[in-house]
């Protein structure tokens, strides 16, 4: 039996859990777990013990909800049935918390079992749902199909958890045998709102690498990996070389400025002669050496081409045409705020800020995710591809037709803006 003191006490608790309050919430659970254990509730203490170890988790503190969790194991075989499964499903997330996915993944499926003997339905469901989450996370996709199908044999059909682990599943067998070139959406990651729609501006990059465009935290493998990246590919080796190159991202400054130079130069309805010659006058308003006007000339060409090619290739409309290239300035900088914080130059807070401002300036520049894309592939073109419509040009285009057609694309599910 619960007195009416700690009922309140555990209220607050899990009030504090909803808001996102983390330490308060530890606190209030730590309080009435030792009323609890003070009148000898052994049972009740620890399962309030085991939220306690969660909310730890849940505030960074892994370490100590480790050892309390620890402490609860050894004394797990005396508990009633009931607290037992609810220790197993608060361990998940805090094994999972820990870095320790795969047996986060066994005792989520320990739990769901547990809540299932005892007729406890919605519980045994909510632990299925975070076993094959925590399976697909461990795994990865290929790797996860056959526990899958056994944790969905082991689940009543029908129902909202079964229809959700059977999804899973589903996008996991359609996942085609590479990894890269595919959209991966992290089911906990970010759906919908503000941060979602920003880092959807990052998505190309992310359908590129193989890596889920709605988080930005990875997997335990993902910090060396993303430390050798920057400093191979940008040369960052520390969080102020990380920051100098965040900067520019968001200001647009990364890429060749001759590009928007000679962009905004073509007026609308400016036949290609019109466009040249002012491009050339500008150029000599300043007093710019002769080869390099011829240059900037020049490139106006290459962008005919490449607009004359995404038309046909769909990147384009009929009659549409670049107006920008400061899209793949931004659609990087999403992907350096993953980076920096996956290597340690910045921390989660810091990412996100950087991308929602990469979200909010592709939104001012941009009128559609098709502008964007088309934006975004058109400067990694000049950059990388030099005319030649070689493999950056068909791996950009397959990026672009995965954002634009896969069903759970969120360039498919949430307006631009």
């Amino acid at each position: 039996m619960t007195f009416q003191g700690d009922a309140g006490a555990l209220e607050r608790a899990r009030k504090y859990e909803r808001q996102g309050r983390a330490e308060e919430a530890a606190a209030a659970y730590a309080g009435a777990a030792e009323a609890m254990e003070a009148r000898g509730d052994r049972a009740s203490a620890a399962a309030a013990r085991a939220r306690y170890a969660r909310a730890l988790a849940a505030a960074g503190r892994t370490g100590e909800a480790q050892r309390v969790l620890d402490v609860l194991d050894r004394a797990a075989a005396s508990l009633p049935a009931g607290v037992r499964a609810g220790l197993d499903a608060q361990a998940a997330h805090v094994l999972a918390a820990a870095g320790r996915t795969g047996e986060a993944a066994r005792r989520a499926w320990a739990a769901m079992s547990a809540f299932g003997a005892s007729q406890d339905p919605k519980r045994a469901g909510a632990a299925g749902v975070h076993a094959a989450r925590l399976i697909l996370k461990d795994a990865g996709p290929r790797g996860a199909l056959r526990p899958l199908r056994e944790l969905l044999a082991q689940m009543p059909p029908g129902g909202e958890a079964y229809g959700q682990v059977a999804k899973l599943l589903a996008d996991a067998e359609r996942r085609p045998d590479r990894d890269h070139d595919i959209l991966v959406t992290d089911p906990d990651g970010a759906a919908w709102g503000r941060l979602a729609a920003a880092l959807a501006v990052g998505a190309h990059l992310a359908v590129g690498n193989g890596v889920a465009w709605n988080t930005l935290a990875g997997d335990d493998g993902s910090s060396r990996d993303d430390r050798v990246l920057l400093e191979r590919d940008w040369g960052i080796t520390d969080t102020e070389g990380w920051r100098e190159q965040m900067d520019a991202l968001l200001d647009a400054r990364n890429s060749d400025p001759a590009i928007q130079m000679v962009l905004d130069r073509r007026g609308r309805g400016t036949d290609r002669r019109a466009w040249e010659d002012a491009i050339v006058a500008w150029c000599r308003e300043r007093d710019i050496a002769e080869p390099t006007v011829r240059e900037v000339v020049e490139l106006s060409g290459t962008v005919l081409r490449y607009e004359a090619r995404f038309r046909a290739d769909g990147l384009l409309p009929p009659d549409g045409r670049v107006e920008s290239v400061y899209g793949y300035d931004f659609g990087r900088a999403v992907n350096m705020a993953r980076w920096g914080l996956n290597a340690g130059y910045c921390d989660a807070e810091e990412a996100e800020k950087c991308v929602l401002t990469a979200g909010h300036r592709a939104h001012q520049v941009y009128a559609s995710w098709r502008e964007f894309s088309a934006g975004y592939v058109l400067g990694r073109m000049l950059r990388f591809d030099e005319g030649e419509f070689g493999e950056w040009y068909e791996r950009s285009l397959t990026g672009h037709r995965v954002l634009a057609e896969d069903p759970g694309s969120p360039w498919r599910r949430m307006a631009w803006g």
